[in-house]
């Protein structure tokens, strides 16, 4: 992965105002991943958009880790029974239209 694909931890904790420990809180619930680049806590960029709704989860809802975690959990449930129904749907439109 590119070093334009990753953003340090530091950074981003600085450009939204948030501390290290909520982040780290998330790591060590697996909700991001963080990695190390040249000695630097880094995550990827494609993490930010999750990382924003979590930061608004947790500091204008008021929902701990726990919570978004329980929260992250069934939002990937839900994503993934869509992606079923879709899936089912179109296997049934094949023989409907046969």
């Amino acid at each position: 992965m590119e070093t334009n694909d990753i953003i340090s931890l530091q950074k981003l904790c600085t450009y939204y105002n948030i501390p290290f420990s909520f982040i780290n809180a998330l790591n060590e619930f697996e909700l991001i991943e963080i990695v190390i680049i040249q000695e630097t806590q880094c995550i990827y960029k494609t993490q930010i958009k999750d990382i924003e709704k979590m930061i608004r989860f947790h500091y204008e809802l008021d929902i701990n880790i726990e919570g978004i975690d329980a929260i992250y959990n069934l939002l990937n449930q839900v994503e993934s029974l869509k992606d079923e129904i879709n899936e089912l749907n179109n296997r049934l439109n094949l023989y409907e239209d046969q």
